[in-house]
This record gives structure tokens, sequence and C-alpha cells, in this order.
């Protein structure tokens, strides 16, 4: 399991929008961790399809995870990702991807 370093609720959040998104490749990745460079540019490209998803529920009002508006959660999946990509060695990724966003 990743994604529980710091803030439990990113791993919920990142779970919740995989299911919503149908990406099973997320939800694997949640369950057994980054297990090479694909996984990680997978990942990466979803945590920023998975904010654009949360603005589009905000302007909506759809309700996740008991709020209208998870904004404030962004600080939190950005230490995470740093974090996750750090330690499996593919931070590189991470800001590539994020610098392209």
């Amino acid at each position: 399991m990743i994604l529980t370093v710091r803030y439990s609720h990113v791993r919920d959040l990142v779970f919740y929008y995989a299911n919503q998104l149908s990406d099973q490749r997320v939800l694997d990745v949640l369950e057994d961790g980054l297990k090479s460079e694909d996984d990680a540019k997978h990942f990466s490209y979803f945590i920023w399809k998975m904010i654009d998803k949360m603005a589009e529920d905000r302007e909506n009002g759809v309700e996740v995870l008991g709020g209208k508006d998870n904004t404030s959660m962004l600080p939190d999946v950005s230490y995470e990702l740093d974090v996750l990509m750090s330690d499996s060695g593919y931070s590189q990724i991470w800001e590539e991807i994020s610098d392209e966003a």
C-alpha cells in the first residue's frame, strides 16, 4: 500500500478518482507500489487528470469524500507524490510531467 506517508486522506482521494475514472492501473499501483518507469509516468499523468476532475467536481457541486471542495488537499497530494516518487527513484519523471501540466 502506498500514499500513506503523512496524509492518509490522499490515498482515499486517489482511490476514489481511480475508481471514478476506471483506472485499474492506478488501483494496482496503490496496492503494489510503482514497479517501473512506465508505472511512474502513468501515475503522474493520472494525478494531473485527477486534479482536473477535482476542479470539475467542485464546479458542479459534486460531493467527494464528504466535501464539495477538496482543493485544500492539493498541497498534501503534492507532498505525498514528491515523497513517493523520490523514494521510488522517479522524482525526475514527476517533475517533468508536472512541468508539462
